[in-house]
């Protein structure tokens, strides 16, 4: 899985007003169809980030400290739109990340300024060099590369579920640890 961020015109949702009731906020850019989010930029919105706004009840002091009363202080919130798109052969062919890009018009995370994450389902965590390779992508750790190089060349690996014995338990797992390892030792040097 690749996390791309993704295009959502601001005005396709409705804000909150501070007394909770809502408000639509003007023309949505992605009832245009085609590449909505060229024509959405071009018009000063920005489909690749959400602001949120939220209220924060805070309390009012008079000149000797006490409390008098509350009133609510807006909080603005802005986050990049991600998703995550599947790089597997078996889902599109592994052209899921390519044609969301081409398509839906899609983008880097590192276009805005953030670092590549780790392409492990629902990681998160930022890639590290030295589990990156061609032919499975960039991972955060020897683990997660590893699951993907056995997944993507058919390998089924043993889980350990369970309780069993302690000497079954261990054969076990040193036959899984050398299914992985023999998964991607080919693909990089370790």
């Amino acid at each position: 899985m690749v996390t791309l961020a993704r295009p959502i015109c601001p005005n396709s949702q409705r804000k909150q007003n501070a007394d909770g009731s809502f408000v639509e906020t003007g023309a949505n850019c992605q009832l245009a169809g085609g590449q909505w989010w060229i024509d959405c930029e071009e018009r000063g919105h920005d489909p690749y980030f959400s602001s949120r706004t939220y209220y924060e009840p805070v309390d009012v002091l008079d000149d000797e400290g006490f409390v008098v009363g509350s009133k609510k202080k807006p909080i603005h919130v802005k986050r990049l739109n991600t998703a995550q798109v599947a790089l597997s052969r078996r889902i599109n062919s592994g052209r899921g990340v390519q044609n969301k890009m081409e398509k839906a018009g899609f983008r880097r995370v590192s276009d805005f300024g953030y670092e590549e994450v780790c392409q492990y389902r629902n990681c998160g965590n930022p890639t590290n060099k030295k589990y990156t390779t061609p032919a499975f992508g960039a991972y955060c750790s020897y683990d997660h590369l590893t699951l993907i190089a056995a997944s993507e060349q058919g390998i089924l690996v043993p889980q350990i579920n369970g309780v069993t014995e302690g000497t079954r338990i261990e054969q076990v797992r040193a036959k899984r640890d050398d299914m992985l390892r023999g998964a991607v030792v080919r693909h990089m040097e370790l």
